[in-house]
């Protein structure tokens, strides 16, 4: 098996175990004191570019975040690491992700005629995918204080999900009773009405966990949206569109609080034996709800990237940090911690 198999593998061996606990292992339970907070924008990502983690990597460092307790969501690799004078503490075992080569997608293998209309594309390669080993923060000496979660102030949420929805221009009808959902027959998202949620909130997040469903028609993206209530083909949309409301929540800090978990706590089995059946379905889920962002044109957030430092000042800084970890009075201190 290939290293990306493997992390396959690993991940969906490690989503099945939390999701037996009750836990859905993308996010924290709306009444945990470290789960995100309305409008704060708060995924894993990288301090050495800014970026945010996308896809199923996001999926892959919140499982770890979670299975191994880290409060911190930023992620780096050993190297990367070392650019900013910090170093991983020994004996810290990273996490592995995974990344694409876009460079040759697309191109005809040799010998292979140019696709037409309609033909496989069997012919074609496609992006070429390796796999990376990265290191929660707080598995890093010398790392500075993670700035403060930015929080998306209300008045421009709003503005962006009505940008989102001029833009889309998406039927909407406040009709749905006490039900939400997409209706694929007549193209049109049907919700309770608005003052019977919590909050702007909850009514935001149940809309656009819908327009995911919304961008599946088959003059959109395209997908399989014809499976019954209780399928496995249906589990798949919903895993697709709850993958899509948790891309959204961390690009307009959109929290999924309460009303959100309790109507999606349903799908838990349904996942568990989808994933026990097949290991890729969440990183196919993963790859489609990144669609959705695209579809959608909803950026991923950045942030202001950490400076590097100067070759002999990193190291200065690496055996200040090995001095202090040896050091006994820093042993005292760890074991009081």
């Amino acid at each position: 098996m290939s290293k990306y198999s493997d992390l396959i593998q690993a991940t969906a061996e490690r989503m099945l175990d939390l999701m037996k606990q009750g836990t859905i292992p993308w996010r924290r339970p709306w009444n945990d004191p470290d789960a995100p907070k309305n409008g704060s924008i708060n995924g894993p990502w990288n301090p050495t570019s800014g970026k945010s983690y996308r896809g199923s990597n996001t999926l892959i460092l919140l499982g770890a975040q979670m299975a191994h307790g880290y409060n911190d969501n930023r992620w780096l690799t050993y190297r990367q690491a070392e650019s900013i004078g910090a170093q991983v503490k020994r004996g810290e075992k990273g996490q592995q992700i995974a990344y694409w080569d876009f460079s040759k997608a697309g191109k005809a293998k040799d010998g292979a005629e140019p696709l037409t209309e309609g033909e496989e594309k069997s012919g074609y390669q496609g992006p070429s995918v390796f796999v990376a080993t990265v290191f929660n923060a707080s598995q890093i000496d010398g790392m500075p204080e993670p700035p403060p979660p930015f929080v998306m102030p209300e008045s421009i949420r709003n503005l962006r999900v009505r940008e989102l929805l001029d833009r889309h221009q998406p039927k909407v009808h406040h009709d749905g009773g006490n039900r939400a959902f997409y209706s694929v027959a007549a193209d049109s998202i049907h919700l309770p009405k608005h003052h019977t949620f919590r909050d702007d909130v909850s009514y935001q997040a149940t809309l656009l966990h819908e327009l995911a469903h919304w961008t599946g028609a088959k003059h959109r993206l395209d997908r399989d949206q014809t499976g019954r209530f209780g399928s496995q083909d249906y589990a798949k949309e919903e895993l697709v569109a709850e993958l899509s409301s948790l891309f959204i929540s961390e690009r307009l800090g959109i929290g999924l609080g309460r009303q959100h978990e309790e109507q999606h706590a349903g799908y838990l089995q349904s996942w568990m034996r989808a994933l026990e059946d097949d290991a890729k379905c969440l990183f196919r889920a993963a790859s489609q709800a990144e669609k959705v962002m695209t579809f959608l044109d909803i950026p991923a957030f950045e942030r202001e990237p950490l400076p590097q430092v100067k070759k002999e000042q990193g190291m200065d800084q690496r055996r200040k940090a090995e001095a202090d970890r040896r050091s006994p009075s820093r042993r005292k201190e760890r074991q009081v911690a």
